[in-house]
């Protein structure tokens, strides 16, 4: 018969030593590990992130959303007494893809108190079918004009602007360097032609006309000979990034490029995007950075420039280094949606603190947030009035919903020089200011017979972009060739 020992083992100092770090790192992970949600009720998010696709912005913006849900999750002034968790699914930036999810998102449970976006054909099908399922659609990466409009999406918020913002900036452009005639060229999509036909609107009021209008529905080849045959010189085109490659191909095979050529671009590609390997081209890099090279670029500001600390404690370079070491080193350029992220983070802390807000009403009614359901209207209304006041810090800067539930910002102007983007510039429509750093480039020289200039504009933004406008001006009128250079307004 064995009898238990009445004293414990003896324990060697070796393993008393292993002993010992093993408390001390699991004490460590403990303190570092989320706050354990005991006692704390769950709400849900259902998110469609796109991983791939047009705009595979999902792959920075997922752990970006995330990295703000722990921050949140871990806040003991904001929901102490909930806890929200993001159900999310791939759309690849298709709406038909997504139709699929969304089905799933609302039939199945749990219950989802809000639902989270990306890509504007996708957040377009979404916030069309919100609106009968009582749920808030708030976007992170979401820029067609046609979302602002608010009898259609009367639920809809985004953190990212409008497209439209940028056609503020091209208009001070077209003046200032007296541009009279553009020209277009679009990938056929709901978000490139409402922002072409709000272009339309604002140059027209301007005096400005637009002669010559390309589009396209996945093959460019047609739309870049006709802007060629038109003599088309100045070049805005509003296509995805992986429209932009087979966009640019062309370009190329057509010399649509180089002295007598100035193109207008979109600025939230990927900042290699021109030398990514696509099977759906047959150009190589060297032909696709040659065609590129000069060509300007608008694009939302989206990271703070200011050291501020904002809600979440951290300033915008705290922001990112955290997202870079979620991402474990992968490269930003390669990263789709790197430039997006801090909007997915900032729309998270918006949901957050309006949630947040809503706690005190509801009580004051009988009601609590765990009591949504897609029926009850009182609390989706507290949710919206407490979206629609927001105003707070951001990592992207200071938060605010216009009328329409879009975020207002001002435009950065890049151009691509010697293979890689410079920022030339910032227009701030709100204040009708544009500031200019005096560090554009022009390469080539611009000759031809005709007094006439064309401007095809891609979607993008039409960035500050450096003529001089007297010099610019008189060769219009004349007629006569112009050498650019160096800029200094």
């Amino acid at each position: 018969m064995l009898l238990a020992s009445p004293c414990p083992p003896r324990v060697s100092r070796a393993s008393r030593g292993h002993a010992t770090l093993l408390r001390s790192s699991l004490i460590l992970l403990l303190l570092l590990w989320p706050r354990p949600s005991a006692g704390k009720k769950k709400l849900y998010i259902g998110a469609l992130f796109p991983m791939s696709g047009g705009w595979p912005g999902g792959q920075a913006c997922m752990p970006s959303a995330q990295m703000a849900l722990d921050l949140v999750n871990n806040r003991s002034d904001i929901l102490p007494d909930y806890e929200l968790e993001l159900i999310h699914y791939d759309s690849m930036c298709d709406p038909g893809e997504a139709t699929k999810l969304l089905y799933d998102l609302l039939y199945t449970e749990p219950i989802k108190i809000v639902l989270m976006p990306g890509c504007s054909g996708v957040s377009t099908l979404v916030a069309e079918a919100a609106r009968m399922w009582n749920l808030i659609v708030l976007s992170y990466g979401s820029s067609s004009p046609a979302l602002s409009n608010r009898q259609r999406f009367p639920t809809f918020f985004r953190t990212h602007p409008s497209a439209t913002l940028h056609n503020p900036t091209r208009v001070r452009l077209f003046k200032k360097w007296n541009w009279s005639r553009i020209a277009t060229i679009q990938q056929t999509t709901e978000v490139f032609t409402s922002t072409l036909d709000d272009l339309e609107q604002r140059v027209k009021e301007a005096g400005i006309e637009i002669s010559v209008r390309q589009s396209f529905l996945t093959d460019p080849a047609v739309a870049v000979k006709n802007l060629k045959r038109q003599d088309a010189r100045i070049i805005v085109g509003l296509f995805y990034e992986t429209e932009a490659r087979k966009v640019f191909c062309e370009v190329f095979k057509e010399k649509l490029y180089g002295k007598k050529y100035v193109w207008f671009l979109i600025g939230w590609y990927a900042d290699n995007w021109f030398k990514i390997k696509d099977p759906a081209i047959n150009c190589t890099v060297e032909n696709m950075t040659e065609a590129v090279e000069g060509h300007v670029t608008t694009e939302i500001v989206m990271l703070n420039p200011e050291t501020i600390r904002g809600v979440s404690n951290m300033t915008s370079q705290e922001f990112i280094g955290a997202l870079m070491s979620r991402l474990g080193g992968k490269n930003p350029e390669e990263t789709g949606g790197f430039q997006e992220a801090p909007l997915a983070f900032d729309a998270v802390w918006a949901l957050a603190l309006a949630l947040n807000k809503t706690v005190a009403p509801l009580k004051a009614k009988g009601r609590r947030l765990e009591d949504f359901n897609y029926n009850n209207h009182d609390i989706t209304s507290e949710i919206y009035r407490a979206l629609n006041t927001s105003s707070f810090e951001g990592v992207s800067g200071h938060v605010v919903f216009d009328a329409q539930g879009s975020r207002m910002a001002m435009t950065l102007i890049e151009q691509l020089q010697g293979g890689s983007y410079k920022k030339i510039g910032y227009y701030d429509s709100s204040q009708m200011n544009l500031s200019w750093f005096n560090n554009d480039v022009w390469i080539v020289a611009l000759t031809t017979a005709s007094a006439q200039l064309f401007l095809l504009i891609a979607v993008a933004t039409v960035s500050d972009q450096g003529l001089h406008g007297n010099t610019l001006s008189q060769f219009i009128k004349d007629g006569r060739g112009y050498q650019w250079s160096k800029h200094n307004n």
